[in-house]
């Protein structure tokens, strides 16, 4: 059940255009904190806890079967690193409790990429176990989910996710002139969870059209995925007897101050 009370404020945010608050009581006092779309919400999620999950799915065969299928995903847990001015955190509308960390996987796709950002609340009963946490799904064709194992698979790999979570549906925050300013954001699992729901109007929630091309944007993703390593030092190669035996002859030669390379038709001293 949710401790707080939401409710639509019309002309509320920054720039008049509506925002969510949250309250105790049977009616707003005024003096709550005003949630509204925000750019520049940069989750920087550091991962540990890393698995490499192998699924097969297995069928009786009573035909030939081109080829079977099976499926890889990555899964960690993800902690909301500081920003510059504090540490983001995420709630729901409607709940005192926060969190900073995130259920991420990484999922092998041989069709398409995509990712999402949300959070997942199921009230517990006697069969279900209460959920309340959020997610990071991502979808990352074949040959590049390769290249992410083979990377992670070396010593001491590390991996960073950077999500943006005013790309994706359902996050608002108190507003700020700064984006490296840590705040609770939150997010509206169900419309129905505002008291108000009818007075939102139809223009305040996002086209599909527009979702599209914040989703879509190359130039600056809503999803980065970094694996950082150190490098290690080149070793070497052992050298042979011989060899170390040529380098004490050329010790006793004096150097030359230019290179020749002698060939048939330009022979060499004494030839």
């Amino acid at each position: 059940m949710s401790e707080l009370k939401v409710r639509f404020l019309p002309e509320g945010g920054f720039e008049k255009n509506g925002a969510f608050i949250e309250y105790e009581g049977d009616e707003p006092t005024g003096e709550e904190t005003e949630y509204q779309r925000q750019g520049y919400l940069t989750l920087d999620i550091a991962c540990s806890e890393l698995k490499i999950i192998t699924s097969l799915g297995v069928i009786c065969e009573y035909e030939e079967v081109e080829k079977r299928q099976y499926s890889r995903a990555i899964r960690a847990t993800g902690v909301i690193q500081p920003a510059r001015w504090g540490r983001y955190s995420l709630s729901f509308l409607g709940e005192k409790s926060k969190t900073d960390r995130i259920t991420v996987t990484i999922r092998e796709n041989a069709i398409g990429e995509a990712a999402t950002l949300a959070g997942l609340k199921f009230e517990g009963d006697l069969d279900i176990e209460e959920i309340h946490e959020f997610f990071l799904e991502i979808e990352v064709q074949h040959e590049r989910f390769a290249t992410l194992i083979d990377e992670l698979s070396h010593p001491d790999a590390v991996l960073k996710i950077s999500a943006r979570a005013d790309r994706f549906r359902g996050f608002y925050a108190r507003w700020s002139p700064s984006i490296s300013d840590g705040r609770v954001i939150k997010f509206l699992d169900e419309k129905r969870d505002v008291k108000n729901a009818d007075e939102i109007p139809e223009d305040f929630w996002r086209s599909s059209e527009f979702e599209r091309t914040l989703l879509s944007d190359s130039v600056n993703p809503p999803v980065t995925i970094d694996v950082g390593r150190p490098l290690r030092p080149i070793v070497s190669a052992p050298t042979s007897p011989e060899y170390e035996e040529d380098r004490d002859i050329d010790k006793d030669t004096p150097p030359s101050s230019v290179a020749h390379v002698w060939t048939d038709s330009q022979p060499g001293p004494g030839a």
